[in-house]
């Protein structure tokens, strides 16, 4: 390999999101948790202009690899090493449509050198997938860096960067059959059959245990991603999806949720959240003025960031009601306990509406 060949991308600084594009998050692709990280953090700081003049190169110190990816300086290549050998032969399966309709997947190899040595991670990119890593005309997602590394498991990872791909209309997510996303969460080989060492997700219910409801729940306990990502709750009483059957056996899954709008909580303090909170439950008790989706929305945040998460909870499920998709400083005890107090007394005045 010439140095001629390629040219170094290095940054100091993790960036804020992985954009990731269309392409690649509905790629057919099973990367160990650990394995998904590494891939991101390349895939974090790739730029379109990183291609302009041959292959990128992208090299990180293991002082960085330590703190950006919560490893023990001392353990960096004991850990990461073997990590790296796994990923260098990895391939994700591309979804082509052909000429006459069908849908195919074209499976090519994630990069064309990793390597962990001298305390330096090397990645250098598959050119083969060049379009499918910067070129984002099918859209993207947009996913936060360090939540995406928070994330421990790898099933969670995938639901949460799908997810991430529809941050701006997230309602608006098409039903997604069993079969695809058990491609999509790395369950399937190149002929599309459960692989062997997966035998067990044949049963749906194990699927639907272990990659949805699970997945679900750790992103919604995430103490940063339950401030950006609400999951609803379906007819049926699921958080954050509903299953689609036909007969008995169950076809497809729409996923429930709605992003929350970005900078919201970042931006709130304490002050800021009682005064939402009061000027919004007096809106709805005091003048009997139906609140909207935003300021439901709004008012959850507040409640949630005051700690109380009863609230926040029914003001959620009149969210999910509506049928929509998408700490820690806390006030002083006797503030919130005389505003709460205030409210309870003028809701039972209005004789209880509801949100």
């Amino acid at each position: 390999m010439s140095e001629q060949e390629y040219f170094p991308v290095v940054s100091n600084n993790l960036p804020k999101h992985i954009k990731k594009g269309h392409q690649l998050v509905f790629s057919r692709q099973d990367l160990s948790a650990r394995e998904a990280d590494m891939f991101a953090l390349m895939i974090a700081h790739m730029k379109v202009e990183d291609w302009d003049s041959s292959t990128p190169r992208y090299e990180f110190t293991s002082q960085q690899l330590s703190e950006w990816l919560s490893v023990e300086s001392k353990h960096v290549g004991s850990n990461l090493s073997p990590v790296a050998n796994r990923l260098a032969s990895r391939k994700i399966g591309i979804k082509v449509e052909t000429a006459k309709g069908d849908t195919e997947f074209d499976y090519r190899p994630l990069f064309k050198h990793i390597a962990y040595k001298n305390r330096i991670l090397t990645m250098v990119p598959n050119d083969m997938l060049k379009p499918e890593y910067i070129e984002y005309n099918q859209g993207f997602a947009l996913i936060n860096t360090r939540n995406f590394f928070d994330v421990k498991r790898e099933y969670s990872k995938r639901l949460y960067e799908l997810l991430s791909r529809f941050k701006d209309q997230g309602f608006e997510m098409h039903t997604q059959s069993i079969h695809e996303l058990k491609g999509v969460f790395g369950l399937l080989d190149e002929a599309g059959k459960l692989k062997k060492d997966k035998s067990s997700f044949k049963n749906n219910s194990v699927f639907m245990k272990r990659c949805i409801r699970e997945s679900i729940a750790d992103l919604s306990e995430h103490p940063q991603i339950r401030k950006e990502l609400l999951f609803l709750d379906s007819p049926q009483g699921d958080k954050g999806f509903e299953l689609i059957k036909s007969g008995r056996s169950i076809t497809g899954i729409k996923f429930l949720f709605r992003w929350i709008k970005l900078g919201t909580v970042d931006e709130l303090n304490q002050q800021d959240a009682l005064k939402v909170i009061r000027e919004l439950e007096l809106k709805r008790l005091q003048s009997q003025i139906r609140l909207t989706e935003s300021e439901l929305e709004v008012l959850a945040i507040a409640y949630r960031y005051v700690g109380r998460e009863d609230k926040a909870a029914k003001v959620e499920k009149s969210l999910a009601q509506r049928h929509l998709r998408q700490e820690d400083e806390r006030p002083e005890p006797d503030e919130l306990s005389s505003l709460l107090d205030k409210i309870d007394s003028l809701a039972e005045l209005s004789d209880n509406p509801g949100y």
